[in-house]
């Protein structure tokens, strides 16, 4: 795999009044944590369009950081991209394509089985607002778990499907539990994406592989004080490594 530019690259799941702290914030908690991201003068964008931007070397003024969703639940339609927008900030979703209009069906976790995800009407209209739409696979199966052939299936196919259905380019990738064999990014290379991002959290000194990004984890667990330090880490580029 080739070198890539370093991103910073934020991850959360839900964003809702009745979110678990293990599985998202609450709106306040949201718009607390963009005011310090914009006070640090960080410029909130997609994954696709940060690596754009640093390919290019042109682009905002203040240093991209990605802001990225998983699954795609119905609230970061309702709440999350409201707040982005307020700040001028945008994101990528990363869909789960066989899902989408339905509930978490892939676990039986109760913090997590049930929550609706977003109609596809409701994703297009984010892609027309240039929020990135990104592929989490079709069905969100553990892909370590699976064959070849089902894996190579549910990453290819669910952006055809993805790119079909919202009528948009789907450049950029997510493992599911980010998880995944040694030869799936060269799987997700091969489908036709630019880059993907893991679970993995960043290492100082790491290097950089734009199939294996690693991203910042945040929940309601996180402090605002604990935020505000590992942003003002990565303003300074004091964790800029992302693989092992």
């Amino acid at each position: 795999m080739t070198t890539a530019p370093r991103v910073p690259v934020l991850y959360y799941h839900r964003v809702s009044p009745d979110a678990d702290p293990r599985t998202g914030v609450t709106p306040d908690q949201f718009s607390d944590q963009m005011a310090i991201l914009r006070t640090l003068g960080f410029a909130g964008t997609s994954l696709d369009r940060a690596l754009s931007w640093k390919d290019s070397q042109e682009g905002p003024t203040r240093p991209p950081l990605a802001i990225t969703f998983d699954d795609g639940y119905e609230d970061n339609y309702l709440f999350a991209a409201p707040i982005l927008e307020r700040f001028g900030f945008v994101a990528t979703i990363y869909f789960v394509a066989g899902r989408m209009g339905k509930r978490v069906d892939w676990t039986n976790d109760p913090v997590w089985a049930g929550h609706r995800l977003m109609e596809p009407a409701m994703a297009r209209d984010l892609v027309r607002r240039g929020f990135e739409a990104g592929s989490h696979t079709l069905t969100h199966p553990d892909l370590a778990k699976i064959s070849d052939t089902e894996a190579r299936r549910e990453i290819s196919e669910s952006r055809d499907r993805l790119c079909q259905e919202l009528s948009t380019p789907v450049t950029t990738f997510c493992y599911p539990y980010g998880s995944y064999r040694e030869n799936h990014p060269f799987m997700v290379r091969d489908a036709g994406y630019r880059a993907a991002r893991t679970t993995r959290r960043y290492r100082p000194g790491g290097r950089s592989d734009p199939f294996r990004m690693a991203c910042r984890p945040v929940s309601g667990r996180m402090g605002l004080p604990r935020f505000t330090l590992t942003l003002l880490a990565y303003r300074l580029g004091l964790k800029g490594g992302d693989v092992r």
